[in-house]
């Protein structure tokens, strides 16, 4: 379900840049969010019980305000398949992050699965000659930043903040998103509101910042607490083949041989995850 929220985000990040400047854009998406996230807060009466500290004001920058904005500005520069290369690189920063920062022993079987899902990816992308222009060189660049960010948030908070409510820290995130966002869009276009009215733009923001981000956040927070970060960031191996499939209803794209491949490689990467971490949640239960 995530990696269909978020695998579609580059797509209506395209519709959105007609009209909005990438700072508009993770403002209104951001606050959408929050207003989908709010009734949710207040029935469980959990304002009371956010603990502001240093680790949760930096995930909150690093979790939507730094990656969404890298994002956005990125997508004027990629083609949107291009981003699932670049996208499943996340999962790796994650792995090493996690040895470095969390002291994490990942195992043969961890290597295995995160290795099998990257190939998944390149066969969907490379053979079909999916190339890197020079002109996208910065939109990559700037891409990997995001990247490295989501990895360093889920590294973050499963460290410091893992005993937090999901719904609490998606909150934080996009409110701090919000704030900081809104301020800056002031002066780069002020008059963004104005585009927001347009009914498709309007049905976007629905679509992007309820969904994807407010209920988006909260599954991811909750992958983190159940797996770990590494587990969560697995989703970036699925998102391409949301991309395949909005390619191929709404765009009019072929699917390929080699995109049947390399579904099939991330698939059993997925499955070789998830069934670890089940027998490691078994094993704990019955201890």
């Amino acid at each position: 379900m995530l990696s269909t929220l978020w695998g579609s985000t580059f797509f209506w990040t395209k519709i959105l840049l007609v009209d909005f400047h990438p700072i508009s854009i993770v403002f209104f998406r951001c606050l959408f969010g929050v207003l989908f996230l709010l009734p949710f807060l207040i029935k469980q009466k959990a304002f009371s019980k956010i603990k502001l500290s240093p680790s949760l004001i930096i995930i909150s920058l690093l979790g939507a305000t730094v990656p969404w904005t890298l994002m956005t500005m990125s997508v004027q520069y990629l083609e949107t398949t291009l981003t699932g290369i670049i996208n499943s690189l996340t999962p790796i920063f994650g792995m090493l992050l996690s040895i470095i920062v969390l002291k994490h022993r990942p195992r043969s079987f961890d290597w295995l699965s995160l290795f099998l899902g990257f190939v998944g990816v390149v066969i969907i992308f490379i053979v079909q000659n999916k190339s890197i222009p020079s002109s996208e060189i910065l939109g990559v660049l700037i891409l990997l930043v995001a990247t490295f960010s989501y990895s360093f948030t889920s590294i973050l908070s499963s460290k410091y903040q893992k005993s937090t409510s999901p719904y609490i820290l998606a909150f934080t995130t996009l409110f701090t998103a919000t704030i900081v966002c809104g301020i800056i869009m002031v002066f780069v276009q002020p008059d963004g509101y104005s585009y927001l009215y347009e009914p498709t733009n309007f049905s976007v923001y629905l679509i992007l910042g309820m969904l994807s981000s407010g209920l988006g956040y909260v599954v991811f927070y909750y992958l983190v607490s159940y797996g770990g970060p590494v587990y969560a960031l697995f989703i970036t191996y699925i998102m391409p083949i949301v991309t395949i499939m909005l390619g191929y209803f709404f765009l009019d794209e072929s699917v390929t041989g080699s995109m049947i491949i390399g579904l099939l490689f991330i698939l059993i990467s997925i499955t070789l995850m998830n069934y670890q971490k089940r027998r490691e949640k078994d094993k704990f239960e019955s201890a």
